[in-house]
């Protein structure tokens, strides 16, 4: 499955709203990176791609 491209690779290949959506990925991983529930961040994540959808 490797087809040896680099992260940077594949996120120039998305499109401007996935970019979006990696980025405020990436932005609640660091904000919830230290709490006790990491659970929590993936209903975050989801709110964030309705958001950027809408």
């Amino acid at each position: 499955m490797d087809d040896g491209k680099t992260a940077q690779e594949i996120l120039d290949e998305l499109s401007p709203e996935a970019k979006k959506l990696a980025q405020r990925v990436l932005e609640l991983e660091r904000e919830f990176l230290h709490i006790k529930n990491p659970t929590m961040i993936v209903s975050k994540i989801a709110d964030a791609a309705k958001e950027l959808v809408k």
